[in-house]
């Protein structure tokens, strides 16, 4: 199978030399990455990069502030990259309106990426299984965008909700396109791949609709390099 990674995982190595660390991802076996900030390189830049790298770019984490103030700028330059989607990575939410809010900033910005053929995405917290007029917050966001929109399942996150993230993406069904393969281990602490509860090859067997499955990590028994490339490892496995 072919698996990703979302760029974050490795921030501590991109700050220093971001181009030294997407040429490392590309060397442990990921096929594609997704970003989480474009190291100040052009997207002319960006492309040689990755095709130094053999990677592929997947799309982007993009916060609110840039879906309101720059949106075609991201979408030109997630375009230009080759890039498919562009997904909100968090939201704030204390109300309906809150939810609503991002919704409809959703649906719009989808329309645009249309003609920059790039779909637009939300990736979830544990936040988004909080309850709002008694259903859950991703739920909502769900049922209030449209198909253009799609879902990013983060499965540590879900599972730290207690909710089972096997059945949540048999519920959502064609909406969830990607799949955050993050871990979680004892006292829902984040682990390396090999090292956790959620069963990776069984999680991917159940995503028949996603597109791209992508490592993210935030915690490092060691190292994120050192734990980059043991999910790696792993992954060439599943």
């Amino acid at each position: 199978m072919e698996f990703s990674m979302q760029l974050y995982s490795l921030r501590d190595e991109t700050a220093k030399d971001f181009k030294s660390a997407v040429k490392v991802t590309g060397d442990f076996g990921y096929s594609g990455v997704e970003f989480a900030g474009f190291g100040g390189l052009t997207s002319g830049e960006m492309n040689e990069l990755l095709k130094e790298s053999n990677l592929y770019a997947i799309g982007s984490h993009s916060g609110v502030d840039i879906f309101k103030n720059s949106l075609e700028e991201e979408l030109q330059y997630l375009k230009d990259v080759g890039a498919k989607y562009m997904i909100c990575p968090w939201a704030k939410y204390e109300s309906i309106d809150d939810v609503n809010a991002i919704c409809e900033m959703l649906n719009t910005a989808a329309e645009v990426a249309k003609k920059y053929d790039i779909k637009v995405g939300y990736h979830n917290h544990d936040q988004e299984f909080e309850k709002i007029d008694g259903k859950y917050i991703l739920d909502l966001i769900a049922e209030n965008t449209s198909d253009d929109v799609i879902l990013e399942l983060d499965v540590y996150w879900a599972s730290y909700a207690d909710v089972c993230p096997f059945e949540y993406i048999k519920k959502m069904g064609k909406k969830i396109e990607l799949i955050h393969i993050k871990q979680i281990g004892d006292e829902k602490k984040n682990v390396d791949v090999p090292d956790g509860k959620i069963d990776v090859p069984e999680l991917i067997k159940t995503a028949q609709y996603a597109k791209y499955f992508i490592v993210e990590q935030e915690h490092y028994a060691v190292s994120p390099l050192d734990s980059a490339k043991r999910n790696a490892e792993y992954l060439k496995t599943v």
